[in-house]
């Protein structure tokens, strides 16, 4: 087939195309007006049938609460006139409207009925709406039999409530249908009902059809506008529920509008586009094999073109003699092709290098450490971080026009002494230097090298900037034979340096807060309560007034599957930072609290110390856990204590304050753990409900040989007493520390002296020993 013949069917293939889309935009066009306006009414209606019910539902309670109030139907019900009591509701029944009226007792036990007498003696079967009409009028939509009413149901007050009157209007045919002439509802109303087997049927017609049982036919009411297709027709339909009872079948009213019906106009725009479009295609066919003829030959040579620009030949189309349009066009490609081999060139250079100091960016520098490994698989390499660390101050203070002027003077003073190593721009403050074949040795000469030529500040006019360089050095294949691998190792040595006392620094594996063995710690920790692998070991606190131990501390264990028992060093810090802490708290406070009432229970009631960290702070719902493990467990307040560090209280001193308030509320105690270390505010810790201080052990090792350690012990002892805390002294490990604590008056020693942190059975043993005057030490 001949481009001409091609370039012709084209022409008429997109007018055909225009014209169907464009039929098929008019269709979708009218079609989402008609669904549209199909919502809007169906929306509208939906409110309107729900209001005027609403509507009717007070009318007639407020008949009914009239009937409630008539003086002699009250002294009938308190002298149990059944004769009078029943004329009464008919009478009243016949003037609303209603089916059926019913004296309720109190008990919830039909008294009369005008309609069932079998009724007489069972329960209302609503029993929500006899609770709820003891406050104001009651009423509902329930499902009877097949058929739907408003169920109304007011008080009988003589002074106090004597009983209660339920009145079942029906909702009908005949009501639907009086609904829709009032408001111009659409034609198709249905008031629907679901019955056991979970099927929505109709209970009332309104409109000309029912569509409901295909609607409904999956179980679920379309909620919002919707359009669904039945028996082959389209509707869009919207269900709205009604205000039923809670022991009543759901009754719902749905309303739905024929999009047949409202689409049937548009149908003769049909006939009006056919013949358009066949016009079109006869004027089209003609033009199209005109234009064909006469831009065929120029057409092909710009293809032609075009597949070598394509391939990355720029070379451009040759000269031709065609005027007008599609010379103008020939000669623009021509134009097109060298500028675009332009900047394809300036791209691809751009793509690659730093604007500011021309070197090779941090991608280029990737790839060239990736291809000089590839390679020389077997080589050694030396990568260098260099960073600049006053650089963002220099760029706060003096702009960023001096900054980049700062990194331009440093990429060139590292270039002039590159001597064969790949220099780049990898960061906005950093460089680095590759040199494939090197080792440890070349790599610190390198460093010292590039120091030296950073250290001369950068001076310009008055000023003269010191950017206090740094090295961070990582090691090919000893840290890793992958590029990237390389580059974050070398940029954490070089946060090692910076800073340092000696800021050159080589890669250390040990101290790498990133390693990928870190993460897979992370993700054990989310699975280690579910597996149980989290245990709670209890150190004992010695109460020295009394020489007994009272309570202990509990203390968590991770009891890693592959890496052994972990300390809470190793992973309280990674609960933090992944958000995991919370659930590992609620793990803590169960077991402590639930060890707590077992002791109890075996004759030993300890008081139980539970750590919480800086981020169980925000969880509001905090105290309410607390409560409710409390109350699970049956163990009063008292005897939890709950501790938390000072720096995390001063963290966010107003939330604490907060939730240590509700805590202390509840009775629970609590506690300031490590005091003396933090940088605590008295105006905020006077303004916690805090029973005791714990004083940290950094103060207490040294009491036996440091003079300064004991004042300082003894004036926080008398600094908490004066503010009505209890003191708690932790790290007691010997006889003279123990001795002298006693001495100044503190309430509370933990520490190796005392006992260790041990397991539920060895404190249980202890304090049995105790009891029994064999244990020793403890007191001494």
């Amino acid at each position: 087939m001949s481009f001409r013949l091609r370039l012709a069917l084209l022409f008429v293939a997109t007018l055909i195309v225009i014209q169907l889309v464009t039929g098929v935009l008019m269709y979708e066009v009218a079609r989402r007006g008609v669904i549209a306006e199909g919502e809007r009414q169906l929306a509208a209606g939906a409110d309107s049938v729900a209001r005027q019910l609403d509507d009717m539902s007070t009318r007639v309670a407020d008949n009914v609460h009239v009937l409630a109030l008539d003086y002699a139907l009250r002294t009938a019900i308190a002298q149990r006139d059944e004769g009078t009591v029943l004329s009464a509701l008919r009478n009243h029944g016949r003037r609303i409207g209603a089916d059926r009226m019913m004296l309720i007792g109190l008990d919830g036990l039909i008294r009369s009925d005008t309609s069932d007498t079998s009724d007489v003696g069972h329960a209302f079967p609503y029993e929500d709406l006899v609770e709820a009409s003891l406050d104001h009028p009651a009423a509902a939509v329930v499902a009877l039999g097949s058929k739907a009413y408003w169920m109304i149901v007011v008080p009988v007050y003589a002074p106090s409530p004597i009983a209660l009157i339920a009145a079942a209007i029906p909702v009908d045919d005949a009501l639907l249908k009086h609904l829709q002439h009032l408001s111009a509802l659409p034609n198709m109303l249905e008031l629907i009902t679901r019955n056991a087997a979970g099927h929505w049927s109709d209970i009332a017609l309104g409109g000309e059809r029912a569509v409901a049982p295909q609607v409904t036919s999956h179980g679920d009411l379309p909620m919002e506008p919707t359009v669904v297709t039945v028996n082959g027709y389209e509707y869009v339909a919207l269900a709205k529920r009604l205000r039923e009872s809670q022991r009543s079948a759901p009754v719902a009213v749905l309303l739905s509008y024929s999009l047949d019906d409202a689409l049937q106009p548009y149908r003769s725009v049909t006939l009006a586009w056919g013949i358009l479009l066949a016009l079109g295609l006869a004027g089209g066919l003609v033009g199209a094999m005109l234009i064909a003829r006469s831009v065929a030959r120029p057409i092909e040579i710009l293809a032609e073109t075009a597949r070598r620009i394509e391939s990355g030949d720029y070379t451009p189309a040759p000269r031709m003699r065609e005027r007008g349009e599609v010379g103008q066009l020939a000669a623009a490609f021509a134009n097109m092709t060298h500028a675009i081999a332009e900047r394809e060139e300036q791209i691809r250079h751009q793509a690659r290098h730093d604007a500011v100091t021309t070197l090779p960016n941090r991608q280029a520098a990737e790839e060239t450490i990736g291809r000089s490994l590839d390679e020389s698989p077997q080589a050694t390499g030396v990568l260098l971080m260099i960073g600049l660390a006053r650089l963002p101050e220099i760029i706060q203070t003096l702009g960023h026009t001096i900054g980049d002027r700062v990194m331009r003077d440093a990429g060139a003073r590292l270039r002039a002494l590159a001597d064969g190593a790949s220099v780049a721009r990898a960061t906005d403050t950093q460089f680095s230097l590759w040199l494939i074949g090197a080792g440890i040795e070349e790599a610190l000469i390198l460093a010292r090298r590039a120091l030296d030529a950073l250290v001369t500040p950068y001076r310009e006019a008055d000023i003269s900037l010191d950017t206090a360089p740094a090295v961070g050095i990582a090691l090919s294949p000893v840290h890793g034979r992958d590029a990237g691998a390389l580059l974050r190792r070398a940029e954490v040595a070089l946060i090692a340096a910076t800073g340092a006392e000696h800021p050159i620094v080589v890669y250390n594996p040990t101290t790498d807060p990133h390693r990928p063995e870190r993460l897979s710690l992370m993700g054990d920790l989310r699975k280690a309560v579910g597996a149980d692998e989290l245990l709670l070991s209890y150190q004992p606190k010695l109460h020295l007034a009394s020489g007994v131990i009272d309570s202990v501390e509990a203390l968590l264990r991770w009891r890693h599957p592959v890496r052994g028992l972990l300390p809470p060093d190793l992973f309280i810090g990674l609960a933090e930072r992944t958000g995991n802490i919370r659930e590992v708290s609620r793990w803590v406070i169960d077991r402590s609290i639930a060890q707590a009432a077992d002791w109890t229970r075996r004759g030993h009631p300890l008081r139980v110390a539970i750590n919480l960290s800086a981020r169980d702070l925000d969880d509001d719902r905090l105290p309410d856990l607390i409560a409710d493990r409390l109350a699970a467990h049956a163990v009063q307040p008292a005897c939890v204590l709950l501790e938390l560090t000072e720096s995390a209280v001063m963290n966010d001193p107003e939330t604490a304050i907060r939730v240590f308030g509700r805590l202390a509320d509840q009775g629970v105690d609590l506690a300031i753990d490590d005091f003396g270390i933090g940088q605590s505010s008295f105006a905020y810790l006077r303004r916690l409900p805090v029973r005791e201080i714990k004083i940290d052990r950094l103060f207490t090792q040294s009491l036996a040989l440091d003079s300064s350690d004991r004042e300082l012990v003894r004036s926080m002892v008398e600094l908490g007493h004066r503010l009505g805390y209890r003191v708690t002294a932790e790290g007691v490990e010997t006889v003279e520390a123990l001795e002298y604590l006693r001495t100044i008056g503190c309430d509370h020693v933990q520490g190796y002296h005392i006992a260790k942190a041990m397991a539920p059975d060895a404190v249980e043993a202890m304090l049995q020993r105790m009891a029994a005057g064999t244990l020793a030490g403890v007191s001494a």
